[in-house]
């Protein structure tokens, strides 16, 4: 009469199993992609890509700033870009209102020198 716990129990743990290892595996997948493009050089195209006209206004923050480059499409993802800033040399990612003229072809560490200090800008 009770033959048929045993095998819900069974059936209950291979789902919960199965969860847990696409859990793991989309872990494991979004992370890498994330890694990837913190370190690696990636565009959103390839060159020569298409200019952007770019515009910071004196209320952006660097979070904004990210936000809108991913809208405009010139990053691919506004978080992964945020950690690649966040690992350069922190002095120099002071951005200032104007506008950029920037191409969808480069890649994120090109964007922050573009957008920092220390290539300037054009008011």
């Amino acid at each position: 009469m009770n033959s048929w716990k045993p095998a819900a129990v069974t059936s209950i743990y291979i789902v919960l199993y199965s969860l847990l290892v696409l859990g793991v595996v989309f872990v494991c997948v979004h992370g890498y992609r994330f890694c990837y493009d913190v370190f690696a050089d990636v565009r959103v195209e390839e060159q020569p890509g298409e200019d952007i006209t770019f515009s910071v206004s004196s209320t952006d923050d660097f979070r904004d700033i990210a936000a809108k480059l991913q809208e405009e499409g010139v990053i691919r993802d506004r978080y992964s870009f945020l950690a690649r800033a966040g690992i350069m040399d922190t002095d120099r990612n002071k951005i200032y209102p104007g506008q950029y003229i920037l191409n969808n072809s480069m890649t994120y560490e090109q964007v922050i020198n573009r957008l920092t200090v220390s290539e300037g800008f054009d008011k």
